[in-house]
């Protein structure tokens, strides 16, 4: 349930683009991460790290889209979350005396130090490989919004996903400017969705075994 929860500032942001546009989805998703930050105040009596730092790196970067009219912040804003996450737990193998993954499962698990480092590499490189792989949808999508509006008089402010393509007189442009903004959109949810799904697979197996091998010397 914590899984979806998390995600469910994102799973806001693809509906409402899905329906009514870029710039919407992002004034949805700030509300949503907001709230999203208030309500685990409220249960836990504290504010989430992670939440903390998802909410203040959207509100900069959508800010500055949705003041500018121009996608490509709340694009990166993906892969500079996903770097800062992964820095952060790298660093905490050398910052203090526990991992931050350690500080998280360490009261219901007691690991040796090795296992908890292996998973902080782990952690710490998915969310890079993702990182990446935004970076190639946000370069492909920027790429076909920049030769749309270079040879076309459109204004470069304009929402792509509610322009008329058929009317216009760069048709294929105006498609493929779409389509690439919408296959970014698709990987922010399914994409970062599914790999840290993954990862999270990829941890239970680890631990499991870890478990299992506990449990046979005991």
């Amino acid at each position: 349930m914590k899984f979806l929860f998390d995600f469910g500032p994102i799973i806001l942001f693809f509906v409402i683009y899905k329906t009514y546009g870029l710039y919407p989805a992002i004034y949805v998703m700030i509300a949503g991460t907001f709230a999203q930050l208030i309500y685990t105040r409220w249960s836990t009596g504290k504010f989430e790290n992670s939440h903390m730092i998802t909410f203040g790196l959207l509100v900069v970067f959508g800010g500055v889209t949705l003041v500018l009219r121009d996608p490509a912040f709340v694009m990166w804003k993906v892969s500079v979350l996903y770097v800062a996450f992964a820095l952060a737990l790298i660093g905490s193998m050398w910052i203090g005396k526990k991992t931050l993954i350690e500080r998280m499962l360490g009261k219901e698990l007691q690991l040796p130090r090795f296992t908890w480092e292996k998973l902080t590499w782990l952690w710490g490189a998915g969310f890079i490989g993702i990182a990446i792989v935004n970076a190639y949808f946000v370069r492909t999508a920027l790429s076909a919004r920049d030769v749309l509006f270079d040879h076309s008089s459109i204004d470069p402010k304009s929402e792509l996903s509610n322009l008329d393509c058929a009317s216009s007189t760069v048709e294929m442009l105006c498609l493929a400017a779409q389509q690439s903004e919408e296959t970014w959109v698709n990987f922010k949810l399914f994409g970062t969705l599914g790999l840290t799904f993954g990862l999270i697979i990829v941890t239970v197996i680890t631990l499991s075994s870890h478990i299992k091998e506990k449990d046979s010397r005991g």
